[in-house]
């Protein structure tokens, strides 16, 4: 429908770009939903993190002694020394033969260095059990990956505001009670509902937001939605460190989004999508509210023509499907390139985001540098990508993240004495990978035709959870399995993509695709700027 795609484009123009009523939504809906998604994205960091531990089972047998029986058997030794390692208890006999204890749940002295207590500490995942730390972590991700699947679709048939609403307050329920888990078991499966419910926030808000802008405007939407990102990294890291028992930050995090109750009433649906849809009441009463909000005149003449094009068309109930983005070469080639950064980016940011805590230095200073370094990355993005486009930036995010991913790990494999450089190095491709995560979004956005917007999105956003699921892996098991440090492949892996991604089209300036008709990218057509809404809102006057 390109007639109706050039005009929805002009009215969205029409009403002021970012207007009082945009800004206000912007901010309303990104502040309690980005910060839950962070808070739980990046929140095992503290929860799952290692503290050093003691096997006391052997001061813990009866009058420190052990019943070792001898040939003959009335001859019994008595222990004369206990000595203690992470895992293990050696008691030494009178004779000199030893005995170790394997610790059991129970039996561990936890020394934790900034006087915290965590899912490792309540639960002993320490030992033979130290994976099941790193395994909550991609257990969580799973979740989050399911919930791509699911709510990508339900978000394009149902709108984006209900999944919105629904995903972040049921998750904000099973977030409450996870900080109440009496075992591991529970806590995992309490953290796989969030994930999938997380998801369906991020995905939801996210399109919600990039729709109600202008093309002119869509980077500026999409990555002050992601600058909430490191702000609420920050305000972990001091909730984290002014609540070190991990239940109670577990209950700070997930009742901080409740506030958007009181302004709930506010948030409206995605002008975009009731005009798709055809829901043309309930887009009409959205369009007086905006103007009315932007004290701007009603683009009459605009939304007649919109109308009477929507109209003429042949009624369809065609319901897309994941199916649909296979469904010509170019949208099959964005697609796959896509699901491979996709991964690329996850896998590095979440990989280093979770060896913060354990790279040289306090944790708390890490991860708070870290959160302020990431900020000031979206704000060079926001420049980047207003004056060189999507592809040119993504590029150099990929090119810089391998850069200082290898050599960070090749200094840290030649010296031990420049821990402060290893985590500098470390820190600084974090940033690389966090800058092209707000980038991807607001090309994932732009890229895909509207009535497969979410489904593209969400598809796309599998890829990045399998990517986010493997990442705690490959910090678990890659010096023991491929015999080098996690760092190696995250920085292999952006050498790769950064080439990958040069065959990509470029979406800069150019109008949101409509229909799998449409060319993928976004139709050669110049954006339509504020100025030119400003006189269609002019002609409309006449």
């Amino acid at each position: 429908m390109p007639g109706s795609s050039e005009h929805l484009e002009k009215l969205i123009s029409s009403l002021g770009g970012r207007g009082r009523f945009q800004n206000s939504v912007h901010i309303l809906t990104a502040l309690p939903v980005y910060s839950s998604i962070a808070f739980n994205n990046v929140g095992m960091a503290f929860h799952g993190s290692f503290i050093p531990h003691t096997c006391m089972a052997g001061d813990r047998l009866p009058n420190n002694s052990s019943n070792f029986t001898l040939s003959p058997p009335s001859v019994q030794l008595q222990v004369t020394n206990v000595s203690h390692t992470q895992c293990s208890s050696t008691l030494t006999y009178t004779d000199g033969q030893e005995k170790v204890i394997e610790c059991t749940s129970g039996q561990w002295n936890y020394f934790p260095e900034y006087g915290e207590r965590n899912i490792v500490s309540d639960f002993d995942l320490v030992c033979s059990g130290e994976y099941l730390s790193n395994l909550a972590t991609t257990i969580y991700f799973t979740g989050v990956m399911l919930g791509g699947l699911v709510f990508g679709d339900l978000a394009d048939r149902f709108g984006r505001r209900p999944i919105a609403l629904f995903t972040l307050y049921t998750s904000v329920i099973a977030g409450l009670v996870s900080a109440f888990s009496v075992n591991y078991f529970m806590f995992v499966c309490l953290r796989f509902i969030v994930g999938i419910l997380i998801q369906g926030v991020q995905m939801a808000t996210y399109t919600l937001i990039v729709e109600m802008f202008p093309p002119k405007d869509r980077p500026y939407a999409g990555i002050a939605t992601d600058m909430v990102f490191p702000i609420a990294i920050i305000l972990l890291t001091g909730l984290a460190y002014a609540l070190p028992y991990w239940r109670h930050l577990q209950l700070a995090i997930s009742l901080l989004p409740l506030l958007s109750i009181f302004y709930v009433w506010y948030i409206p649906e995605s002008l975009r999508w009731l005009v798709i849809k055809e829901k043309t009441q309930k887009a009409e009463k959205l369009l007086n509210r905006i103007c009315k909000t932007n004290k701007i005149p009603y683009p009459k003449s605009t939304w007649n023509l919109l109308e009477k094009d929507t109209s003429s068309q042949e009624k369809t109930t065609e319901q897309h499907h994941v199916t649909d983005l296979f469904r010509t070469w170019p949208l099959t080639k964005v697609t796959i390139v896509s699901s491979y950064l996709w991964i690329v980016v996850a896998v590095t940011y979440f990989g280093l985001t979770f060896k913060t805590t354990a790279l040289p230095g306090n944790k708390y200073t890490n991860f708070f540098i870290g959160g302020v370094m990431e900020f000031l990355t979206c704000c060079i993005t926001l420049y980047m990508t207003n004056r060189f486009g999507r592809k040119k930036p993504m590029f150099g995010c990929l090119a810089g993240s391998a850069v200082f991913c290898l050599a960070s790990g090749l200094v840290h494999s030649f010296t031990s004495d420049l821990g402060y450089v290893v985590t500098s190095l470390a820190l600084t491709g974090k940033c690389f990978a966090g800058g092209l995560f707000v980038m991807y979004f607001v090309y994932a956005t732009e890229v895909y035709p509207t009535v497969v917007r979410n489904i593209g999105l969400g598809f796309g956003l599998i890829w990045a959870r399998l990517g986010s699921m493997l990442a705690p892996q490959f910090n678990q098991w890659s010096s023991v399995i491929l015999g080098f440090d996690a760092i190696y492949v995250f920085g292999t892996l952006n050498l790769v993509g950064s080439l990958a991604v040069l065959l990509l089209p470029e979406t800069h300036k150019r109008r949101l695709p409509d229909t799998i008709e449409q060319e993928v990218g976004g139709l050669e057509t110049p954006e339509i700027s504020v100025e030119q809404g400003e006189d269609i809102v002019k002609e409309d006057l006449l």
